[in-house]
């Protein structure tokens, strides 16, 4: 009831200043202060309601952010609901209150379109506007914008923001004056007088009803901006106040769409470029292979962590491994790391590194269970043991002494924990029938020297040109370390661009109707947690093609398994690693560390720049089946390998710098209860 009282001094108030300026009857006059009166209380509802609904999830379109007010809000501030929504679907709404309580009936007219403007921009507003970026105006200057802002209707606010951002692309910062003024008008308010609110709508074959309410900022220039997206349905540049130049090196590139590498079945490989038609439709079924805790990522508080509850992980998930290692080698039982003997026994536990530097042979420590060494550690003697391959956070077994017990002289290492491969006809409602095309493509997705995003537009035309059955696309998309996202010349927000990228991709839709996009979330985003696992992203544009799925993620294909991540395990283990006489090649030797470890990050202390949550790492980052195949982005040189019956893919990197990189498609068949994988990887 306070609250009532309060808005309706407020606004009596309003009504008596406004009436005051007005000492005769007439009656013109009182017209226009009513006009007055009626923006005021539209302008300011439209302010506050585009700041209650810009961030909040609830509203994911216009039409939520409408909704609301038809209903909450109006129910909140005038006791009823709105009597009637209309709108033209191109983002103008007409709200209808036929009992308004303060005001007589809303005037559907045009009266204010000659009046209203002067409030949206006074010689205060734009001083205090050009103050906020530091200039200091000459008197005259400031009048000539306030007029400007009368003459083509718009508010002193987004006036100067598109002066500055002319400023900086066209004037090199320089200060307004009225030369500069003029310059100005003629580039981007010459076509304003070809595009009214009226004439807009008649281009368009559209009845816009109540155009009254251009007069707020939501209605010409809200068309406006969609006719420009639909000219231009490819511009996945971010708004900028400097000028977008696209890539010199990858521009100048000679080689794209050659393939640089092949793997598979000779048959399919001929096939593998074939674009998908109609007849090649599959239903497909796709999910995600749940985890431990599905409800982890919403519950959890991101870096905090109790040691305690860390150290039980970690302990769980050390018992855990080396019980699958000592099945899979036949090993009985294991002791105490610290149990002085000279006969030969084993021992469990976790790889770590006596110092706070790299590993090296010298340096291994070993730390036991709970259940068996009471979580001590015991330094590691390599010298007799013939093959290894070790890195910090490994769970291995190993077989030696321990004389004195202070060291324990190991003369064999066992390290492999890995899972069955999944079985692709388990469920026999759930099976591929027939051949799944499939791109995988890893960001960034622009050059280093620019935010032109040339690469995801040439890997969106081949989507557009093969239209895949699936497409795999791991982050980051905005790059927490571009070099245009730290100089802060973007001129929109990180969150409102990944909206842009994402609503170029789902376009596809209409192109490519059967494409399922699936999108892996990376912790180097600019706009999203810094945190690994990482959620999934999210977005307030909804597009049925589009999927958001958090890093790492394994998705059920029609029974087929892929394992995905967008974090470079691979180079992070490398720097780590210590081995000696392994056979093969290290690449495989460190894919084959994510499959015996059953996990998407074995490592352990992570890589620097990389915060792990220890929670989250125990019931998100681990395997819960070999999978078919396995997706590991990489700095490492592209490549596609069989490592342990699994297909293991670097795609690289859509990008390399200033120039292009590559992407993979892979062709899976499943014909004749039999599976075969071909893949290539192809320049972008």
């Amino acid at each position: 009831m306070a609250d009532d009282i309060v808005f309706e001094l407020l606004h009596s108030e309003i009504i008596n200043y406004s009436l005051e300026q007005t000492k005769d009857n007439n009656n013109d006059k009182k017209e226009v202060d009513l006009s007055v009166v009626e923006y005021i209380g539209f302008a300011a509802g439209y302010k506050i309601m585009e700041r209650l609904t810009r961030e909040w999830p609830r509203f994911k379109d216009e039409l939520d952010t409408m909704k609301f007010i038809c209903t909450d809000f109006w129910t909140c501030i005038y006791k009823k609901q709105i009597d009637n929504l209309r709108t033209n679907h191109q983002g103008v709404y007409v709200l209808q209150d036929n009992a308004f309580r303060f005001l007589t009936n809303f005037s559907n007219g045009h009266q204010y379109l000659e009046f209203a403007p002067r409030k949206m921009a006074s010689e205060e507003l734009v001083t205090e506007q050009f103050q906020f970026f530091g200039l200091d105006v000459p008197k005259e200057v400031i009048s000539k914008c306030v007029s400007l802002c009368e003459e083509y209707n718009i508010d002193a606010e987004s006036f100067i923001e598109q002066w500055m951002a002319f400023s900086l692309n066209n004037l090199n910062g320089a200060s307004p004056d009225l030369n500069n003024l003029d310059v100005f008008v003629r580039k981007e308010f010459s076509k304003r007088s070809a595009n009214r609110p009226n004439a807009t709508a008649t281009e368009n074959g559209q009845s816009v009803t109540g155009s009254g309410l251009t007069v707020y900022g939501v209605g010409a220039p809200r068309v406006k901006i969609e006719i420009e997206s639909a000219n231009h349905p490819n511009d996945l540049c971010p708004a900028s106040y400097s000028p977008t130049v696209g890539s010199a090196k990858y521009a100048s590139r000679t080689n794209p769409g050659a393939v640089v590498h092949s793997y598979g079945d000779e048959t399919l490989l001929q096939r593998i470029a074939e674009p998908c038609g109609p007849s090649d439709f599959l239903n497909l079924r796709i999910a995600q292979v749940p985890n431990d805790d599905g409800d982890t990522y919403t519950k959890a508080m991101f870096g905090f962590e109790l040691l305690h509850e860390k150290a039980s992980m970690f302990d769980n998930n050390i018992r855990y491994l080396s019980q699958c290692i000592m099945k899979k080698n036949g090993i009985p039982e294991v002791t105490s790391v610290r149990c002085k003997t000279q006969a030969e026994v084993s021992v469990a536990g976790r790889i770590e590194c006596d110092a706070d530097a790299r590993l090296n042979p010298k340096s291994v420590v070993l730390q036991g269970t709970w259940e068996h060494s009471l979580s001590q550690t015991v330094p590691v003697d390599l010298d007799n043991v013939k093959q290894y391959s070790l890195f910090p956070g490994q769970t291995v077994v190993m077989r030696g002494v321990n004389p004195r017990g202070d060291k324990f002289v190991a003369q064999e290492v066992f390290c492999d924990a890995s899972l069955p491969i999944a079985d692709h006809k388990t469920d026999m409602m759930n099976t591929l029938n027939g051949k799944m095309s499939i791109v995988i493509a890893a960001g960034p997705y622009t050059t280093s020297d620019n935010m032109a995003y040339e690469p995801l537009k040439d890997l969106v035309s081949y989507i557009t040109t093969h239209k895949p059955h699936l497409v795999i696309m791991t982050g980051p998309f905005l790059d927490s370390e571009h070099t245009k996202v730290k100089d802060n010349t973007m001129a929109e927000t990180f969150k409102s661009f990944f909206d842009k990228l994402i609503d170029n991709l789902g376009d596809l839709s209409n192109s490519s109707p059967n494409t399922k996009i699936y999108i892996v979330s990376s912790s180097k985003d600019a706009f999203h947690v810094n945190i690994y696992p990482t959620p999934a992203y999210s977005s307030k544009r909804k597009h049925s093609n589009i999927h958001f799925v958090p890093d790492p993620c394994t998705l059920n294909i029609s029974g087929i398994v892929i394992g995905v991540t967008s974090t470079d395990i691979l180079m992070h283990t490398s720097q780590e690693e210590i081995s000696l006489g392994m056979s093969g090649d290290k690449l495989s030797r460190l894919a084959g560390h994510v499959i015996q470890q059953q996990s998407y990050y074995p490592l352990w202390p992570a890589a620097p720049g990389l915060a792990v949550d220890a929670a989250l790492w125990a019931a998100h980052a681990q395997l819960a089946v070999t999978p078919h195949v396995l997706v590991l982005p990489s700095n490492f040189r592209y490549f596609v390998k069989d490592v342990n019956g699994c297909v293991v893919v670097n795609p690289e990197h859509l990008t390399k710098g200033t120039g292009g990189g590559t992407f993979a498609r892979l062709l899976i068949s499943s014909d004749n209860n039999d599976k075969k994988i071909s893949a290539q990887i192809v320049r972008i």
